[in-house]
């Protein structure tokens, strides 16, 4: 390590969880930043250890960075242990990944992820502990940042209504999507039927995946010749107890819905690329990572008619509906049935959502926070 760099501080806990849309933005980004010509050193801290399928990264970047576990409940080591840690590692600027920052205001420069304000716009979609704690430090923490890092505009005019005051310091970041390296040698996969509608997401109210079931069903019950499955891939969340029982029994297997647990890179990308089309029903997103993934390989998308939705999509090749309308989702899944080919056309440019295009935006926040040139670590 090179003693002539500067010392960043990450929130690094998405990377305890496997992959999630808030780690993949934090590993995609930790790719490009991490690297010998970097001005950085990076110190990821974290309340449980980080998830097996981060070590390669972690243990190919030792010199470049380090990670620090201090066990705890999340607000607990948020507020009280890591700004203590903070000031033990003498780190001189801070990345918060999960929205909030610790109460105190840090004597160091902070920067924060936004992804959305659900306690605001969707408390419905939250669990009671979840929603208590952002509503009372979200404003703080907004109040608190430097810069904030919005995923989305829709993130943006939502910080804007709550507070204009805030406007200056407000940045878009889009996340960014790329085709993963995997090999598919020896991936065990469930056997599914050839053609299937394909979902991703955390068994949560949130997602709504209810009602996509439901849509489902029925056009399966107007039509029970339907060739076309329903796949869905996730964990169990909170909040839908009756359904994620159902998913892990297998119990609508028989009607056509299978359920994929946590599958890793390799399962994930061959439940993309062989799938007929994407659907994602979400009541509320910060942004809706997986509907890049989707389009990134080609795949018509079916998804909730929601603003930030709208600044992903292409409204005359995709879909978009009202999010609990059964009807409509049955409608639309019925009228992609009947499709002879279902690929994109005009194909979709990804051009626009790379994830060094991310990082490079990052990495310039970093560097106009950074005002020395060098600090011996």
């Amino acid at each position: 390590m090179s003693s002539q760099k500067i010392k960043i501080g990450v929130d690094a806990r998405p990377l305890s969880y496997g992959i999630t849309g808030n780690s993949r933005y934090l590993f995609e980004a930790l790719k490009y930043l991490v690297r010998e010509d970097s001005r950085y050193y990076f110190t990821l801290f974290c309340n449980k250890p980080i998830d097996s399928i981060f070590q390669p990264f972690l243990q190919e970047n030792a010199g470049l960075l380090e990670v620090v576990c201090k066990r705890s409940i999340g607000f607990i080591w948020l507020h009280l242990f890591l700004p203590r840690l903070l000031r033990k590692h003498q780190i001189e600027l801070f990345w918060g990944t999960l929205q909030l920052l610790p109460f105190r205001k840090l004597s160091i420069p902070s920067i924060v992820n936004y992804h959305d304000l659900n306690f605001i716009s969707a408390p419905q979609t939250m669990a009671r502990l979840n929603y208590h704690q952002h509503k009372l430090f979200s404003p703080r923490s907004l109040q608190n940042a430097d810069r904030v890092l919005c995923l989305s505009e829709n993130t943006k005019n939502e910080i804007i209504n709550l507070q204009a005051d805030w406007q200056e310091k407000l940045e878009v970041i889009y996340p960014g999507v790329a085709l993963p390296e995997v090999n598919h040698k020896g991936t065990a996969m469930k056997e599914l039927p050839e053609l299937y509608f394909f979902t991703l997401g955390t068994l949560e109210p949130r997602k709504n995946i209810q009602t996509l079931i439901n849509a489902y069903l029925k056009l399966k019950k107007e039509k029970p010749n339907l060739s076309y499955s329903l796949v869905i891939a996730g964990r169990k969340g909170w909040g839908e107890g009756e359904l994620s029982e159902r998913l892990f029994s297998g119990d609508l297997e028989e009607q056509g819905v299978y359920f994929i647990e946590n599958p890793d890179e390799a399962y994930l990308d061959r439940l993309y690329v062989h799938a007929s089309a994407f659907c994602f029903p979400s009541l509320h997103e910060g942004f809706g990572l997986p509907i890049l993934e989707a389009l990134i390989r080609q795949k018509v998308c079916l998804v909730s008619d929601i603003p930030v939705f709208r600044e992903i999509v292409d409204s005359e090749i995709d879909f978009l509906l009202a999010a609990q309308d059964v009807g409509a989702w049955k409608n639309a899944l019925a009228k992609l049935a009947d499709m002879q080919n279902m690929q994109r056309k005009p194909a979709w440019d990804a051009s626009q959502w790379t994830w060094n295009t991310t990082a490079r935006k990052i990495e310039s926040i970093l560097d106009f926070y950074s005002k020395k040139e060098t600090h011996a670590v």
